[in-house]
């Protein structure tokens, strides 16, 4: 009697296991897609809106269809030399799988010292003039500190990145890297991974994001230049994190 027992349950655990596996398989865990149409404007204006910078951007999910309702423009950022932007895209799935993607894009004037703060169509021309008019109070101070030492790359990418996740939600992660901006020699081959410093969230534990972290962006360590790798974890609520930019000098 007991034999049969056992028999039962080791069948209804097995049973379980394998409803459970299947229902695990049946769970939607991958993001949308974000396409960039080929014919899409690919000079930016620093008076550009939202709407301006989303036209010819699509996100399309295998379940869920056309989400591109939900994409939005997480940030707006220039390089060193200030005569390219990245703009990171995201978007959302039913299932709150989320999906970032970067788009660079030329500028048509120098943007050293530009903060994104990109604008709807909502935007009128008081707003204008307040930032008219706080950039000529900036450049003011700016020349009274003239005597100051310029900061480094590393402390203008980590100045900059800081300021990123100041701009976040209290429910949003926040990626932070050991440093932002580092110069390697050709051939050094690289661990993304040691340069990630620590994730906070307001409910998933640092362990748990640690596997969740997402990383975008390629380095060819033997041909010199310069490449960025993104940064970025989304929680167990579909919340997501700054996108922390490494910049990596291959010389």
């Amino acid at each position: 009697m007991r034999k049969w027992l056992i028999v039962l349950m080791a069948a209804v655990a097995i049973g379980a296991t394998g409803i459970l596996g299947w229902l695990y398989m049946r769970q939607d865990r991958k993001g949308p897609e974000i396409t960039i149409s080929e014919s899409k404007k690919n000079s930016y204006t620093a008076d550009m809106t939202t709407e301006d910078l989303l036209e010819g951007v699509k996100a399309v999910d295998k379940r869920d269809g056309d989400v591109s309702a939900s994409l939005t423009v997480e940030n707006v950022y220039p390089n060193e030399k200030g005569d390219e932007v990245t703009v990171v895209y995201v978007a959302k799935d039913n299932s709150n799988n989320v999906t970032k993607v970067t788009y660079h894009m030329t500028s048509e004037g120098n943007l050293m010292g530009f903060t994104s703060e990109t604008k709807t169509s909502s935007d009128n021309t008081d707003t204008d003039a307040e930032t008219d008019e706080a950039l000529q109070d900036e450049n003011e101070t700016d020349s009274e500190d003239e005597e100051e030492p310029e900061m480094t790359e590393e402390e203008k990418a980590q100045e900059r990145e800081e300021e990123k996740i100041d701009q976040l939600n209290p429910q949003d992660p926040r990626f932070y890297l050991n440093t932002y901006y580092v110069e390697i020699a050709k051939g050094t081959q690289i661990d993304r991974l040691s340069y990630v410093k620590d994730i906070q969230d307001d409910k998933d534990s640092t362990s748990d994001l640690y596997r969740k972290i997402q990383i975008t962006g390629t380095v060819d360590v033997n041909t010199p230049g310069t490449y960025e790798l993104t940064y970025y974890v989304v929680d167990s609520n579909g919340n997501a994190s700054n996108g922390a930019v490494l910049t990596i000098v291959v010389k």
